[in-house]
């Protein structure tokens, strides 16, 4: 039985992917470079993100890049909300007596002021957000909480979120309501395929 999940926030919970590409595309514009179009930016965006750039803006240092990207981003945070079905999710693990956590690539700031004005900041045990790479993060994660990895899940809408579930030995399950599409997703073959977090809630 599954007791533990383990939650992305981005395009997993929250439904910031156009978010996402504009802060990009505007720091393209600040390096002279055209727009990407959604497509090709799922095609192209992975985790760490460092390696994104590295393909794309190779003259680009992190920390202006993360200058940027907080400049750029900061006033797009209200125009994010909850994918259907995620505050039922959440409520679900709730009522259900399993332990929510949040891993998350996102700013730490970033989600305070989304997850604060969305209503689900309590919702997680543990928020554990800025992890640049959650496989480096996951089995910490484990042991730091006492989680079986028998027992615990990890839901996520990326490549690298499937990686770091098996990287960590728990269940990784994969939605299609975020980032990466099926056919990006199969190359990581994750045990489970899911629509959405509601269709999630439906196999749990």
């Amino acid at each position: 039985m599954i007791k533990n999940v383990l939650l992305d926030w981005s395009g997993t919970l929250a439904d910031d992917l156009s978010a996402v590409l504009k802060a990009t595309n505007l720091i393209f514009a600040e390096y002279g470079r055209d727009p990407l179009t959604l497509e090709e930016f799922r095609f192209h965006f992975r985790l760490p993100f460092s390696g994104f750039y590295a393909d794309l803006l190779p003259e680009a240092t992190a920390e202006g890049l993360e200058a940027l990207y907080e400049r750029f981003f900061h006033g797009l945070n209200d125009e994010i909300e909850l994918l259907p079905g995620a505050q039922e999710f959440l409520q679900f693990c709730r009522t259900t007596n399993r332990r929510a956590f949040l891993l998350s690539s996102i700013k730490t700031s970033h989600f305070e002021i989304q997850g604060g004005r969305l209503g689900v900041l309590e919702d997680f045990e543990v928020a554990y957000t800025e992890v640049m790479d959650k496989r480096e993060k996951i089995r910490e994660i484990l042991h730091t909480q006492s989680l079986d990895p028998r027992e615990t899940m990890f839901v996520g809408d990326m490549v690298h979120d499937v990686e770091t579930a098996k990287h960590g030995g728990v269940l990784d399950v994969a939605v299609l309501s975020g980032f990466d599409r099926i056919e990006k997703l199969l190359s990581a073959h994750p045990t489970i395929i899911a629509k959405d977090i509601a269709a999630v809630q439906r196999l749990l």
